[in-house]
């Protein structure tokens, strides 16, 4: 797995993929080393994680003392959500929030600093001058070495780094919203924020880099989910459209013709053709999973191709066309 410093304040390397940790937990504890050893084994370094995520921070740090590896890890994770509502910042005391969620995170991970930290939603009633204060004054605790905004609108960013640079501080140095090849035609929940074609331009234009969560569209490409299929109220409602089933069909048939590769595994590949600054987050939830994740990093899709994934073309021009293939049923409205 190829890794490079794309994160500005960190001397770090960040690996192509970032390994999601949210399900993991004390009684699975096993299971999740094995995943995170594989992972590095593999020339992992960025690992994801959250305050919110149940017992996952606590996994993660055992499994860095007991492999003396802290210092080789990325070491993502996020804070600052509301008591009363886990869609929103702390309105009332976000400087509070933000440091009592940071020294839980550091207890939890035993290590004294996070290599990046995200807030984990926007409350826009918040000044941003408010949280880049607050985070900047932990950037001088060295607790963190750098932050950014997770489910963040650019123009927010635009606004915090407008401030940090008028100011002489730093700003946010990444963001982390959701990005696939499936297009959502919503949030999944409240509050969560998606990628549109302005916010590609901009993070092309800005460079910063964007960790995309659910970059996998929530396991849509992996053949668990057709049009007549419609037990998941909220796949339905997000990702059941005549378009993305069509990229359903080519990242299948594409998968196909480079010589076995899953559809899932192709729409990864898709995510790591893309001329942004990006580091998709994966989820696997077991050594298979993982290693489909892994399998993903030695497709390689030509410009066109990646075009034609996602609708922009009607065939693959180049260097060799692909035939349309008969279309899947129509989604039920």
């Amino acid at each position: 797995m190829k890794n490079k410093e794309i994160v500005a304040g960190v001397d770090k390397p960040v690996s192509q993929l970032a390994l999601g940790t949210v399900s993991y937990s004390l009684a699975n504890k096993e299971r999740s080393f094995s995943l995170l050893d594989d992972f590095v084994t593999a020339g992992g370094t960025a690992i994801d994680t959250a305050r919110c995520y149940g017992e996952s921070e606590d996994v993660i740090g055992l499994w860095m003392e007991s492999r003396a590896n802290r210092e080789r890890i990325f070491l993502i994770t996020k804070g600052g959500l509301s008591r009363h509502d886990s869609c929103r910042l702390a309105v009332e005391g976000i400087e509070e929030k933000i440091e009592s969620d940071l020294t839980e995170s550091l207890q939890r991970l035993r290590t004294d600093y996070v290599d990046l930290y995200f807030l984990h939603r926007d409350t826009e009633e918040i000044p941003v001058a408010r949280m880049v204060d607050c985070l900047n004054k932990e950037l001088r605790r060295g607790r963190i070495r750098a932050f950014g905004g997770s489910n963040w609108e650019p123009r927010r960013v635009d606004e915090a780094n407008e401030y940090a640079h008028k100011r002489g501080l730093t700003g946010f140095a990444a963001v982390s919203n959701n990005l696939s090849l499936a297009v959502p035609t919503g949030p999944y929940y409240r509050g969560l924020v998606s990628v549109d074609d302005a916010g590609r331009r901009w993070h092309v234009q800005t460079g910063i880099p964007l960790f995309s969560w659910s970059s996998q569209a929530r396991g849509f490409f992996s053949g668990r989910f057709r049009p007549d299929v419609r037990t998941n109220a909220n796949m339905v409602r997000v990702y059941y459209t005549d378009e993305n089933f069509e990229r359903l069909r080519r990242a299948t048939l594409l998968g196909q013709r480079k010589g076995g590769y899953s559809a899932t595994q192709v729409a990864l590949a898709y995510l790591l053709h893309l001329r942004l600054p990006l580091v998709p987050i994966v989820g696997p939830l077991t050594e298979d999973e993982l290693a489909s994740c892994l399998g993903a990093l030695q497709i390689k899709l030509t410009h066109p191709e990646v075009q034609w994934l996602n609708l922009e073309a009607r065939e693959i021009v180049s260097p060799v066309a692909v035939s349309v293939a008969p279309d899947l049923p129509t989604v039920a409205q």
